[in-house]
């Protein structure tokens, strides 16, 4: 009981002995993001362009992160951006996805200028990816 809580799950135990655990998305990457926004200056102008209300492609969703046409603009972060790239290319259920399929996976969520690129070296980067097409 005490690992499901460390995952942030909310726990519930009913009268008739039965157990229902939810699980909890941790917010750490919206947090980060969100964080990160404000200090980007290009991504300041694009505050200010929703605040004059003078675009409307960019917007803020319902956690006041910016988005681009629903996507989350990572802001220019090298160190953000590899994280998330790292945790999109080596989460167990994405099974070294090669950069077509990440690139594809990331941007529904996410978007920045060279998001395309910065997968494909990423991608080329990776040692295991290389071996397992190699045998292909």
């Amino acid at each position: 009981m005490t690992d499901l809580r460390a995952m942030f799950a909310r726990l519930s135990l009913f009268d008739d002995g039965s157990l229902l655990a939810e699980l909890q998305v941790k917010p750490t990457w919206i947090e980060q993001i969100k964080g990160r926004q404000l200090e980007d200056n290009s991504l300041g102008l694009r505050f200010q362009q929703i605040e004059s209300c003078s675009t409307t492609d960019f917007g803020l969703n319902s956690e006041g992160v910016l988005c681009f046409r629903g996507q989350i603009c990572v802001p220019n972060d090298s160190d953000l951006r590899q994280s998330i790239l790292r945790e999109s290319h080596s989460s167990p259920y994405s099974m070294q996805p090669g950069g077509n399929k990440m690139y594809r996976d990331l941007r529904e969520l996410y978007w920045w200028l060279g998001l395309k690129r910065e997968v494909t070296d990423f991608v080329a980067r990776c040692l295991t990816y290389q071996q397992v097409k190699a045998e292909h």
